[in-house]
């Protein structure tokens, strides 16, 4: 990004601390598919309710539990 405090000027050498260009490859269909991918499994991570499911399966332990007449101290064995 060029430092916009000072003027421009044509055929000014570049500043040795800027960092320089990278090249890239042209985006290919295949690797745009695999971007969309990661970003989709990004969002609905995302959107994942960690709590409600942390909730979710206390709950279910608790049911199975009563169900098999288990106690914490079975589970510590």
């Amino acid at each position: 990004m060029r430092d916009h405090s000072r003027p421009y000027r044509p055929g000014r050498k570049a500043d040795a601390t800027a960092p320089k260009p990278v090249r890239q490859q042209p985006l290919g269909d295949d690797r745009f598919q695999e971007l969309i991918r990661g970003a989709s499994a990004f969002f609905a991570a995302a959107e994942r309710d960690e709590v409600a499911e942390r909730a979710a399966a206390i709950e279910e332990i608790k049911a199975l539990m009563s169900e098999y007449g288990l106690t914490a101290q079975d589970l510590e064995g």
